[in-house]
């Protein structure tokens, strides 16, 4: 109980653990790394049979390094157990398998091709189109380009063939920046050899949708009774659709080298992104997270700025902060 309310969270240790998630490790094929911090990594892999027997689909799985200590190996482990409990959301980083017998604990979830959003925000700062005049000039272009699509003629250069039924748009230098933004107006079927999401705009309305998509998964978090505690721009993922979707890569992030996570203690804490309560209490709970909600909206609209721009965690932080 704090300061009268009532509070039930779930207890990562007492979950159990369901073994249909077993995946044999064979069946695994190992490609870069995505991430990797002092006691984990983050690796590519190509699942084989995870669905269909015969189909390969990409995984990302997280595993521990030999400097791992039995905390660590507790931490993914209670990982693995609150992704099985949690079960599937739009706007999670859902799990796909882990391997817990024969080997070191291997966790893979889904892949997220763009990688994170705090990283995607500051590759679009150039390409940002926010004012309405451009939105007009999009408008415009998306009405010429469609009626160019229903009128298909053959003998024009600026569409190619995918497949069947499906055409892509080549822009021109002129109209790059906007055409870029097309694949929001027209049904897009395409490989990320053609034209790879880093070249298309980002606008208003995708933050927007980025904001409203990370406030769900966190809805969602808080209807099963788990608090994130490190809810950020650099822990939110992006994936075709721009489809954002929530984790927490803690063992894959090098937070010693980070000067986002500052040292209390015996920790090292994301203490921007973190309310007074947690600060100076160690309370975490739901209200907690959506202070850390504010912080990440903030990064989002800034495109991906640090928040608290210039001003050091010092003594003169923590006081405004506890004014």
């Amino acid at each position: 109980e704090i300061n009268g309310n009532n509070y039930v969270y779930i207890d990562p240790t007492q979950l159990p653990y369901d073994h249909k998630w077993e995946f044999p490790r064979n069946r695994l094929s190992f490609g870069k790394t995505l991430g990797a911090g002092a006691f984990g990594k983050v690796v590519e892999a190509t699942a084989y049979g995870l669905i269909k027997s015969d189909a390969a689909m990409t995984v990302a799985v997280k595993m521990l390094k030999p400097s791992a200590h039995l905390t660590e190996r507790e931490a993914l482990m209670s990982e693995l157990k609150v992704l099985s409990y949690l079960g599937n959301h739009m706007n999670i980083v859902n799990l796909l398998g882990a391997c817990t017998v024969g080997g070191p604990t291997l966790v893979f979830t889904e892949y997220c091709c763009y990688g994170d959003l705090l990283n995607f925000l500051r590759r679009k700062r150039d390409s940002f189109i926010f004012s309405k005049q451009e939105e007009q000039a999009d408008a415009a272009l998306y009405k010429n380009l469609l009626h160019s699509k229903e009128s298909s003629c053959d003998s024009s250069n600026e569409y190619m063939d995918m497949k069947p039924g499906v055409s892509y748009v080549v822009p021109t230098k002129t109209d790059k920046r906007r055409s870029a933004r097309i694949d929001s107006y027209i049904e897009r079927d395409v490989t990320p050899a053609i034209m790879e999401d880093d070249e298309l705009a980002l606008d208003l309305d995708d933050l927007l949708s980025f904001s409203y998509q990370v406030a769900k998964g966190m809805a969602f978090l808080a209807s099963k009774n788990c608090i994130h505690r490190d809810l950020a721009a650099r822990n939110i993922l992006l994936t075709h659709g721009r489809i954002t979707k929530i984790c927490d890569f803690g063992l894959a992030r090098d937070i010693r080298n980070d000067s986002n996570y500052v040292v209390k203690g015996n920790a090292r804490l994301p203490v921007k992104w973190m309310a007074p309560e947690s600060i100076f209490s160690c309370v975490y709970t739901f209200e907690s997270d959506v202070w850390s909600y504010g912080i990440f909206l903030w990064e989002l609209f800034s495109l991906g700025s640090s928040p608290y721009p210039g001003m050091p965690v010092d003594s003169k932080f923590y006081k405004m902060i506890k004014e």
